[in-house]
């Protein structure tokens, strides 16, 4: 049965400071939906490249999460292979929800984060330091699998958000 699906990839930049820190970036995705549609238990990689970031007010970048639409088997979305490290002074980690030492802000959703000792500690906690200082570029990939029909019907939502954070957030 064919998947009926819409896929909306938004890239959503969520700094208080209403203003674009990122300048320039894009989606790809590794299989093109077919007429519009993934078949159920299609796997699909995303790769995500911020290709310029300016932080304002000394806020570095500090990291990506994805929100899925109802359409995808949530349970399946995994990273897929090694973000761009241009500082080399952290890791960059993929966690399920990260919150901010600074603003006690909670992200509960998952994506690539950077923890480092720039402004806090190297301690798997991306939420106590300042993130990565540089201006990109950055490649992040991740992987999702169409949900089944069913649960899944016709038509699902497949839309995949990219929300982007700085460290002052």
């Amino acid at each position: 049965m064919k998947f009926g699906i819409w896929i909306i990839l938004l890239l959503t930049l969520s700094l208080n400071l209403n203003a674009q820190c990122i300048l320039d970036d894009d989606v790809t995705v590794d299989i093109p939906p077919v007429g519009g549609t993934y078949q159920p238990g299609q796997t699909i990689t995303f790769t995500y490249t911020i290709n310029n970031y300016i932080g304002l007010s000394t806020n570095w970048f500090h990291g990506m999460a994805v929100v899925l639409g109802s359409g995808w088997d949530a349970a399946t979305l995994t990273p897929f292979g090694i973000p761009t490290n241009n500082s080399g002074t952290g890791v960059w980690l993929w966690v399920n929800m990260v919150q901010s030492s600074a603003t006690g802000l909670i992200v509960n959703n998952p994506g690539w984060f950077y923890d480092t000792n720039s402004g806090g500690f190297l301690d798997g906690n991306p939420g106590n330091n300042w993130g990565d200082g540089m201006v990109g570029p950055w490649t992040f990939q991740f992987q999702i699998t169409v949900g089944d029909c069913p649960p899944g019907n016709n038509g699902d939502d497949l839309s995949v958000v990219i929300e982007n954070y700085a460290d002052g957030e």
